[in-house]
């Protein structure tokens, strides 16, 4: 994917014979183009440009370069995505529903909800009663245990925004969560948190029942609960706002003991947990099958910990969905990447890692952070409200969730592609539709140039800093896969899936994150890699303890075919980066490779090896040894061997000449009769009549890929030609260059493999 660090195998030195007279070459017809139009919309992390319409971008057919690719596959699926929100929390109805004008408030609420005119907001998370974000204090719907309850407190702000929002997105869900129950049910006799904020036993049954009432009186009013947890942040209770301690095993008591069979004929799902990534609590809750039996799914906060950490939930507890219920903007952003940087890579990260949802925290705040009840003082909302003047601010966080909510629709599922690489961090979905939504954000401070590849076609981008992009198109994938090549070097925070790792920064060469953090048994997971011809494996790893672990190799599941084993000694500490190598056999065809990690070690990247029957394949002799020339006769040689920019290693081939010209290079080799890959990388100064790799002398008509016009002075792509039936026992590979005067073609890295 981005450009490899690893210089590829010596080739074995084969026999070799002259060719007396030039090849007969064509140029074949190129591939049909689907050429699929891309929409696309970007945001800078300064707001210059908002959610901006660009210029129409579109496919073309693939040629494969060592630019940072991509790869979406929209054949291979993952989870289904509800959408997209945040909270109209007590404080955000007031500030919405009192401190601006009733037209102010329809255009904001339209550019919150409508999924046409706004960002199309279709998640909500509702506070059941008072959070640390309530105007009017530490209020609940049931102040004892004799007393009426009603939701009364919530009718004055909150329900005519819910009813509101939903009459503008007809597809909105709410999941609501208390942050405590009234005090009379906790052993504090307090809605506060502190050490004794448990629920008392005697209570378990009450709390059930004001769930059920809840639900009931929201339903009357139109506003239907699609979800509730059993209780916000449970393994927190900060004594200056409401909160309640649960064990997973009192959750899991209360769930199916109570809440579970109160709500069993409502329709509303129960999500456990409703906590951070660092947390352990989702196993044990797990472990009570009556509780696990009414449980829908788990829901995360990102306060804490790795967004992997749901990725890893989800392969042991496969039948339960995810989902993210709170994840807040905050003025601490500003000094560290901004908020923009940390919307863009929480909203990325969290649906790559199975979540059917994103929910911020606040909706709206005004400029002080507020009103605040005891909590976060340094929270900001999707909107900022001046009490004072009634004027509406949109903040990054708005824009960054429209990158996602306004393109991908509820219903959309995750699609396949590769992940963070080079500094690009992306997700892809796939909408009912048909149409494709790639988001992708550039956390670097400089421009990014990347390549999308879906199916056999490609599109190439430069994103600015700090910038994020929405690509958006129709059309169907070109072919069954969309196919990594084995000669690209992947970086390992590229995976598709990951089970039981997590990223960290990395101080290796080309920087970005490492995978690790790993135990027996952890993996990663790359789909559709194309190992015909793989022999080997190059990997960088670190390992910070003196004992040896490894990484295996395997196919199509954790547990699938072996094809080999990296050892990975103690190499001095964690960031202290080697190259090990590992033989590889039985790689055939395209696979779904798995890195599985045998005991604790730092991955950064891998690239697959092959048997190179080429001598000199990259002219790392510092001459044309083992190649042969051909030029016409009166024409001096025209090709050399130099060291200026190379692909790899410290030598290339050029050709060159100051009037115009015809030159090929070529090596002819002896091999057994079967199915043969040859490949070269190129770059060129462009304008020539052909720059071309050929194969010829096997048995059939010369086959030949031309590099046409898809070159640039600072890119290499790849020529390749597939499939050479060779039935003679002999092959030639060549390259033939046909230039205007001081007109240059580079070669690298040549490669012939057996199939």
């Amino acid at each position: 994917m981005s450009k490899s660090w690893f210089k590829r195998m010596t080739a074995v030195a084969l026999s070799t014979a002259l060719l007396t007279t030039p090849v007969v070459l064509f140029k074949p017809s190129p591939a049909a183009a689907a050429g699929e139009t891309v929409n696309v919309w970007r945001t800078n992390e300064t707001l210059i440009e908002k959610l901006a319409p660009q210029s129409n971008i579109s496919f073309s057919p693939y040629r494969n370069s060592d630019q940072n690719t991509i790869y979406v596959d929209e054949n291979v699926t993952f989870q289904t995505v509800d959408g997209f929100g945040a909270s109209i929390t007590d404080s955000s109805g007031y500030l919405m529903n009192q401190k601006i004008s009733a037209s102010t408030r329809n255009t904001l609420m339209n550019n919150l909800f409508s999924p046409t005119n706004g960002i199309g907001i279709s998640w909500l998370r509702q506070t059941i009663g008072a959070s640390d974000f309530s105007h009017i204090g530490n209020y609940n719907y049931k102040n004892s245990p004799t007393a009426p309850f009603s939701i009364a407190a919530d009718e004055v702000d909150i329900i005519p925004l819910l009813q509101q929002a939903r009459s503008l997105n007809p597809n909105l869900k709410i999941v609501a969560s208390p942050w405590s129950p009234p005090g009379w049910m906790k052993e504090n006799n307090s809605m506060l948190g502190g050490d004794t904020a448990k629920l008392k036993l005697a209570n378990y049954g009450d709390l059930a029942t004001y769930f059920v009432n809840f639900i009931d009186a929201y339903a009357a009013k139109g506003v239907p609960i699609y979800a509730v947890t059993p209780q916000n942040e449970p393994r927190w209770a900060s004594t200056g706002y409401p909160g309640m301690y649960m064990t997973p095993q009192e959750s899991a008591n209360f769930v199916k003991n109570n809440l579970g069979p109160a709500l069993s004929s409502k329709n509303v799902k129960i999500f456990a947990f409703d906590h951070n990534w660092d947390i352990d609590f989702v196993p044990a809750y797990y472990s009570d099958s009556a509780a696990a039996a009414y449980t829908a799914g788990t829901a995360w906060h990102c306060y804490g910990g790795e967004a992997t950490i749901m990725s890893t939930m989800h392969y042991l507890f496969p039948n339960k969905d995810t989902y993210e219920t709170e994840c807040t903007g905050g003025i601490w952003t500003d000094t560290t990447t901004g908020q923009f940087d940390v919307d863009m890579k929480n909203l990325t990260k969290t649906i790559r890692h199975w979540s059917k949802n994103f929910i911020a925290w606040n909706l709206a705040l005004d400029t002080n952070n507020g009103p605040t009840n005891g909590g976060c003082t340094t929270c900001t909302g999707l909107i900022a409200i001046d009490q004072a003047t009634g004027n509406v601010t949109y903040g990054a966080s708005y824009y960054s969730m429209g990158h996602l909510s306004k393109f991908a629709v509820p219903g959309a599922v995750r699609i396949a592609s590769t992940g963070y690489a080079g500094g690009i961090h992306n997700v892809a979905l796939k909408n009912p539709d048909g149409s494709k939504v790639l988001v992708a954000y550039n956390e670097t401070t400089s421009n990014n140039t990347f390549k999308v590849k879906w199916g056999d076609q490609a599109f190439t981008y430069t994103l600015p800093s700090k910038s994020a992009v929405t690509f958006k198109w129709s059309g169907a994938q070109s072919t069954a896969n969309t196919v990594i090549p084995s000669d690209n070097a992947l970086k390992a925070s590229a995976y598709n899936e990951a089970f039981s790792i997590r990223p960290e920064t990395t101080t290796d060469v080309g920087g970005g994150l490492d995978i690790g953090n790993a135990t027996n048994g952890s993996w990663i997971m790359y789909k559709n890699v194309n190992l015909s011809g793989v022999n080997g494996i190059q990997a960088r790893v670190a390992n910070g303890f003196s004992t040896a672990t490894s990484i295996e190799v395997r196919t199509d599941s954790p547990t699938g075919a072996l094809l080999g084993t990296i050892g990975v000694n103690g190499t001095g500490g964690w960031q202290t980066w080697v190259t090990n190598s590992a033989a590889l056999s039985g790689a055939n065809g395209v696979k779904d490779v798995y890195l599985v990690y045998r005991g604790a070690v730092n991955l950064n990247g891998i690239q697959f090896t092959a048997a190179n029957l080429l001598a000199n394949p990259g002219f790392e002799t510092g001459n044309t040894g083992s190649w042969s020339d051909w030029h016409p006769t009166g024409q001096a040689t025209a090709h050399s061997v130099d060291n200026n920019t190379p692909r790899t290693g410290t030598y290339k081939l050029t050709h060159f000449a100051a009037t115009p010209y015809q030159q090929t290079t070529f090596q002819a080799v002896s091999v057994p009769n079967g199915s043969y890959k040859a490949s070269v990388w190129v770059r060129s100064s462009g304008t020539q009549n052909a720059v071309r790799l050929e194969a010829s002398n096997y048995g059939g008509s010369t086959l030949t890929h031309d590099l046409g016009g898809e070159s640039t002075q600072s890119t290499w792509v790849q020529l390749v030609i597939d499939n050479i039936n060779v039935t003679t026992g002999t092959i030639t590979i060549g390259v033939h260059s046909n230039a205007q005067g001081s007109n240059w073609a580079a070669f690298d890295d040549f490669v012939l493999v057996r199939k």
